[in-house]
């Protein structure tokens, strides 16, 4: 089974023209101002599915700053993701800074959703405020028994539009505080696999953290993949950020990365279905 716990699915609105969103929406105009920067439909995401062979996909919107364009997204997730109820499960994203935040997690789990994710904040690190709303929602995650995607990245290297000045050590508070929540880090947890290998402790918080491969072809080398295997085990899952990245880039990866027939399986599917219970 394949299954990608990272996919981006746009209304048909949204993706016809994005500029009406664009105010109000830094965080959005950083990324999709650009009128290249690619968004999906559904019947496109269904027929690229079907081309590479995945099986089921965890599929969110945008961290929308705007309450009306959140619910406005999410709720047409949810919609669209009913109808294939087998294939896609829709994830709720929003920026967690919002006042407005818990309460629309709640509703669009309390709706059917399946999780959180992506939240994401574009403009500064996982300060202290930002871990306390991720904290309360990771709660909510957690008493349902529900996956919460959360956006990192690495602290250093070169800058793109996406990339938040964060730090280790914050990507790390933040799994201490969400501690017994199915938590994904995408992007490979910004290099946070590899303090694993630092203290018993640190394995030990990762118990319930799992990390998606979401742009690791742009960013790490695939021996990456393969040495953080070896230090943690079955902890990674597919996560493509499509439409950013199609599958057939990730299946090369993990061939280059040397992983084993055993350890690809895991990665492409067989953890996620695991964990998430799929």
């Amino acid at each position: 089974m394949i299954v990608d716990v990272h996919i981006h699915l746009s209304p048909p609105d949204l993706v016809a023209d994005r500029s009406p969103y664009l105010k109000g929406e830094k965080g959005l105009a950083v990324l999709y101002s650009d009128p290249a920067s690619p968004l999906a439909t559904t019947d496109k995401l269904l027929s690229d599915m079907d081309s590479a062979g995945v099986d089921k996909a965890l599929v969110m919107g945008f961290p929308w700053t705007l309450e009306d364009n959140a619910r406005r997204h999410n709720d047409w997730l949810l919609a669209e993701c009913q109808k294939y109820p087998e294939r896609l499960y829709p994830l709720a994203a929003f920026d967690p800074r919002a006042l407005w935040a818990y309460k629309h997690a709640e509703q669009f789990l309390n709706s059917g959703g399946f999780g959180l994710g992506e939240l994401c904040v574009y403009d500064e690190g996982l300060n202290p405020a930002i871990l306390d709303s991720l904290e309360a929602l990771g709660a909510l995650c957690k008493t349902r028994n529900l996956p919460m995607l959360v956006h990192v990245n690495e602290p250093i290297g070169h800058q793109y539009p996406g990339k938040a000045p964060m730090e280790i050590s914050q990507i790390y508070s933040l799994v201490k505080r969400c501690h017994g929540v199915k938590l994904i880090l995408a992007h490979f947890g910004g290099g946070l696999p590899f303090l694993a290998a630092l203290r018993k402790e640190v394995k030990e918080n990762l118990a319930t953290t799992y990390f998606d491969t979401a742009a690791m072809p742009f960013l790490f080398q695939p021996q990456t993949l393969a040495l953080a295997y070896k230090i943690l085990g079955p902890k990674f899952c597919l996560g493509t950020d499509y439409p950013l990245l199609k599958t057939a880039r990730y299946q090369k990866y993990f061939t280059d990365a040397g992983l084993s027939p055993e350890e690809t399986e895991a990665v492409s599917g067989g953890t996620a279905a695991r964990f998430l219970e799929l």
